[in-house]
């Protein structure tokens, strides 16, 4: 029986990864791990018979645990900032692990491979897809030079916590791992550097992005040494783009505390408050979520950009979480199906074969991929969609 136990089964995102599962041949019982238990519920009773609930509760863990010990994998679809204490019980139960977004540090990798478990870091749209169409590109061409990973997010600042949490960590200035890599070396940014217009697919069209922390830029380098430049630009709407810049201005992003050692940090601070003023804000001026991907080397002895552009159906307020959440389910049912043999965290370019990940996201639908491929002297060489 493959079981996946899904934290925050019935959020933003996890809800869509949920559905998905639930209609897959291959997994037998999706659990929905949930604090929310009525929205768990109700989201359960939609899905049918294949759909249970399970309350989390971080003080009382061992049922939790117990669900965990027979699963083929444990999906954390919660905010990033409560990764370490959820990726302890992926290591107490021995259990493989994926999220949408994380920074493991030395000690969680060791402790990773001790317990013989496999963990896959960006299951979402961006890290995650992006990864694998740059491994996609690399298979195919004699050499690569470099690769530009691009996204843009139009949406409220705080459509959930996560969601804001997401925008106030890329975007700070006090974000250490937001940077590129040149020539051997990575080199820091702040924000609003790295400016570039990238074309993306309609609606979005041509848009300006800028530098943030994803962890493509540090896995593609570390996975293809023979990069010479690696790089993770997004933007949000320009008012939020605009918003941050002030915030950023005046210091209110700061990790600073606001009083005493014991006290929330200014961005904790400031966070809290956008909550409470726009959480769960909703508006009508359109919602996209995108990436796009450029891949500069040779191919066939001749100097090539390939680009890939990422699409998505006008799905309204679910666009964010829908286009997380149905990417995320692809590589959650590869890796409960058929997990990588070694322990350990594997990037998500090293972690799938470009093929099987790419059809199975196919299959699904919802989100065409545009692919294109021009001669650094302008000529176009092919343009399918995948």
């Amino acid at each position: 029986m493959t079981k996946v136990v899904v934290l925050g089964g019935a959020g933003e995102v996890g809800q869509w990864l949920t559905r998905d599962l639930a209609t897959r041949a291959s997994i037998a019982e999706v659990v929905i791990a949930e604090v929310e238990l009525d929205r768990a519920r109700t989201l359960a009773e939609e899905l049918g018979p294949k759909a249970r609930v399970v309350a989390v509760n971080m003080q009382e863990r061992e049922p939790l645990l117990q669900e965990l010990r027979d699963a083929a994998l444990l999906m954390n679809c919660t905010s990033h900032v409560f990764f370490d204490q959820i990726f302890e019980l992926a290591l107490q139960a021995r259990v493989n692990y994926a999220d949408l977004i994380s920074e493991p540090s030395p000690q969680q990798r060791a402790a990773t491979v001790e317990s013989g478990i496999t963990a896959v870091s960006g299951l979402g749209i961006s890290p995650g897809v992006t990864q694998v169409l740059a491994r996609h590109a690399v298979d195919e061409f004699d050499e690569v030079d470099e690769i530009h990973v691009s996204g843009v997010s139009w949406r409220t600042i705080a459509p959930s916590r996560g969601g804001l949490e997401t925008v106030l960590w890329e975007l700070a200035d006090q974000t250490p791992t937001r940077q590129y890599f040149q020539n051997g070396r990575f080199r820091g940014a702040a924000y609003l550097e790295g400016s570039r217009w990238v074309d993306f697919l309609e609606p979005v069209g041509r848009h300006r992005v800028y530098y943030v922390p994803h962890p493509e830029t540090t896995s593609l380098a570390r996975s293809f040494p023979q990069l010479k430049f690696c790089a993770t630009r997004v933007s949000w709407r320009d008012e939020v783009m605009e918003d941050v810049r002030v915030l950023n201005k005046y210091g209110l992003l700061d990790e600073a505390k606001v009083a005493g050692a014991g006290g929330p940090t200014i961005r904790e601070a400031v966070r809290d408050r956008i909550w409470e003023v726009m959480g769960k804000e909703r508006d009508d001026r359109g919602w996209a979520l995108m990436c796009t991907v450029e891949v500069v080397g040779l191919r066939n002895g001749r100097s090539v950009v390939r680009t890939y552009q990422t699409g998505h159906p006008d799905w309204g307020h679910d666009t964010t979480g829908r286009v997380t959440g149905v990417s995320a389910a692809v590589g959650a049912e590869l890796l409960a199906l058929r997990p990588p043999k070694q322990p350990g965290w594997i990037d998500p370019e090293l972690a799938f074969e470009p093929g099987p990940f790419l059809a199975a996201l196919k299959e699904r639908g919802c989100i065409p991929i545009v692919q294109s491929e021009t001669a650094l002297d302008g000529q176009a060489l092919q343009r399918p969609t995948m």
